[in-house]
């Protein structure tokens, strides 16, 4: 009988006498998951109601049986014995454990055991787990339980999983000495629970939260979990320092002083998607917060259809809720034209007068409503503008920013405009630019460009989040089960941030998104340090794992995947082409190769390749010398999701487009060897 392998602690995988099994029902493969995980013999009711639990009884079974037929093929033996994995007695179905099955949660059930015996002993007799039993055990953890897995239909069985994911967090937490992250996974999980599932946590998620609080208890001799107020927890989100933007910051601040000095200035941070925008805008306006100016902030979706004036709707409700008598700021017939925008200054003031004049008069009244709201709020204090995302920006807004600008110059008001955009958006959209550029002829517009961090910068950043080697304390006031493995030192910890650079490119949200994947994963460990603060420590031997070709693949986040093929999606067919076509070569190439590798003709190669090059996809590279310029990804990640995603048979032409290409190189070479010789 064949080997079944069940892999679920990352994204789900079965292989059956060494060969990946697929599945054409996605509740065949979660039925096979379910008996995996949970052993033993199930009713065939129960696991209906799992699965189908808003079909008729009939039906439900009638579905479990279609799931069974499948399953029962792919795991049936090609040999004459008569046994197979899934076996039933009567009304039971489960899988037969004497049959050969290996599951990657039972070694580290075992790792876990472990160290729950060890957390709950008397602190004298508490010893250490062997490092190599943790080390082989966490790098079965590909990542959270069922990763990426969901029905989506609000059945049972995503209940489950959720309970499991949440579960296997807290055992792990546990496995790496750290109580605390344990009993925060049991909050969130029973928050969520409780909120939005309307479920209670299974009664082995509170008996596990049982067992996290004597773990705590037993080796800190104090009071169980939590023992303290937050700090004495890891946070929940990694939270990085702001790095590499102090250039950029002073821009912003320079603008500001301009506004001090009594004239109305424009903003405009660029900077391609998950550059860090709104995380230094957001510090910005805290600065100007600080500094007394009155703030007020918007942004922009993107949505089918547009709504007219959203952002500015956003930003002037927020504030005017906070007004006590909004009255006093404007006069009745001046609200009544802003509560166009805001009809429930209707209900807060009903004697309003109707809003008069036709369409085009109304709208100037509008307008005009509008900036005499803002002049007032900035008599009293420098008023700050922030409207987030401007790609999806409406017109009517745009037109009320040129109204206001032009007002804010003629009137000398003490304003900042401070708005946000991609640069592919703006670079794709020809009439914001336009617009944009228009909006500087009325207010003094500066533009402030964030670039991606330097390898210097991403070393520097990583050096704030991860622990270096330092000397070992007698005094730790947070002992802990033994280090799982050796903090790096400091040219480990550059060569980490070396590797981090190449995979992100230095880009901001990547390398953050791939570090909150290492933590998931446990190959990065959140632990308290002697000064109170957390870092990230190694559980692994990152050096290794990441020279493993398997573990290089697997450091795609999910959200950094879906953000990009997002990206991807507004392309055109012949620039996706052009774009699938450089993932497969895999190197720096020039336009021509390009062309040739993805079957496009030179007019249309040439418009496909701007476009990539505008959304920021492929970069550029201008060689000099009167040499060709060479194009390739901006960031390797992004090669990386166009190589999963490519289907088989389109990543066979392109390969053997590419391997001929490369093949009438070679053969080239000594002809033009001869031909210099001769020269």
């Amino acid at each position: 009988m064949g080997l079944l392998r069940l892999t679920v602690l990352g994204t789900p995988e079965v292989f059956h006498d060494g060969t990946r099994l697929t599945f054409a029902l996605r509740k065949a493969q979660a039925l096979l998951i379910y008996l995996a995980v949970e052993g033993g013999m199930h009713s065939r009711n129960k696991l209906t109601t799992l699965l189908w639990p808003d079909s008729e009884p009939r039906d439900a079974r009638r579905s479990l049986r279609n799931a069974l037929t499948p399953l029962r093929s792919v795991l049936s033996n090609a040999s004459a014995s008569p046994h197979t994995h899934l076996i039933s007695e009567g009304d039971l179905l489960g899988l037969n454990r004497q049959a050969p099955l290996e599951l990657d949660l039972e070694v580290v059930q075992q790792a876990y055991q472990q160290a729950l015996r060890l957390s709950t002993a008397p602190p004298q007799s508490q010893g250490a787990i062997p490092i190599e039993n943790l080390q082989h055990a966490l790098k079965l953890v590909r990542g959270p339980f069922l990763d990426g897995f969901w029905l989506g239909e609000e059945t049972p069985i995503d209940e489950w999983v959720l309970q499991q994911r949440r579960q296997w967090q807290m055992r792990l937490h546990l496995v790496v000495g750290d109580a605390s992250a344990a009993w925060e996974v049991y909050s969130a999980l029973r928050s969520r629970l409780a909120q939005q599932l309307r479920f209670k946590p299974s009664p082995e998620t509170v008996a596990l939260a049982d067992r996290i609080r004597a773990s705590a208890t037993s080796r800190r001799g104090g009071p169980a979990v939590p023992a303290s107020p937050a700090a004495s927890q890891p946070p929940g989100e990694l939270v990085a320092p702001l790095i590499g933007r102090a250039s950029a910051f002073s821009q912003l601040v320079a603008g500001y002083q301009q506004l001090r000095q009594g004239q109305a200035h424009g903003l405009l941070l660029v900077g391609e998607a998950g550059i860090g925008k709104t995380r230094l805008a957001h510090e910005f306006v805290s600065w100007t917060k600080a500094q007394g100016a009155d703030v007020l902030i918007g942004h922009a979706f993107e949505m089918r259809e547009q709504l007219p004036y959203q952002p500015l709707i956003e930003a002037l409700r927020e504030r005017l809720e906070g007004e006590n008598a909004p009255e006093d700021l404007l006069e009745d017939l001046w609200l009544a034209e802003l509560s166009r925008l805001l009809p429930e200054l209707r209900v807060r003031y009903p004697d309003l007068p109707p809003p008069i004049g036709d369409e085009l008069t109304a709208r100037m009244r509008l307008f005009e409503a509008v900036v005499r709201l803002l002049d007032v709020l900035a008599r009293h204090a420098p008023l700050v503008l922030l409207l987030e995302d401007l790609d999806w920006i409406d017109e009517a807004s745009l037109d009320l920013l040129r109204y206001l600008a032009h007002a804010w110059k003629e009137h000398g008001t003490r304003a900042l405009l401070l708005l946000t955009v991609r640069r592919e958006g703006l670079e794709l959209n020809a009439a914001l630019a336009t617009q944009l550029v228009d909006l500087g002829r009325d207010l003094p517009l500066t533009h402030v460009s964030l670039q991606p961090l330097s390898q210097a910068e991403t070393r520097q950043l990583l050096r704030a989040l991860v622990r270096e080697q330092e000397p070992a304390s007698a005094h730790d006031p947070h002992p802990r089960l033994q280090p799982l493995a050796a903090r790096p030192s400091k040219r480990q910890l550059e060569a980490l941030g070396d590797f981090l650079f190449a995979q992100t490119g230095g880009q901001p949200l990547y390398l953050l998104e791939t570090l909150k994947l290492l933590r998931e994963r446990m190959w990065l460990v959140p632990q308290p340090g002697g000064d109170g603060t957390w870092r990230l420590e190694p559980s692994v031997d990152l050096a290794t794992t990441f020279a493993q070709e398997q573990s290089r693949r697997e450091l795609l986040p999910a959200s950094v995947r879906i953000q990009f093929l997002t990206r991807l999606a507004k392309l055109s067919p012949a620039a996706r082409q052009v774009v699938m076509a450089s993932a497969v070569l895999g190197r720096q190439t020039t336009a021509h190769q390009l062309w040739q590798v993805a079957d496009v003709g030179v007019q249309a190669g040439i418009e496909a390749l701007e476009e990539a090059v505008r959304s920021g996809i492929l970069r550029e590279v201008v060689s000099g010398s009167g040499r060709p310029a060479s194009y390739g990804f901006a960031q390797e990640l992004m090669r990386q999701v166009v190589l999963t995603e490519l289907g088989e048979a389109r990543r066979w032409v392109l390969s053997e487009r590419a391997a001929s290409r490369i093949e009438s190189e070679v053969i080239k070479l000594p002809e033009r060897a001869a031909h210099a010789l001769s020269a």
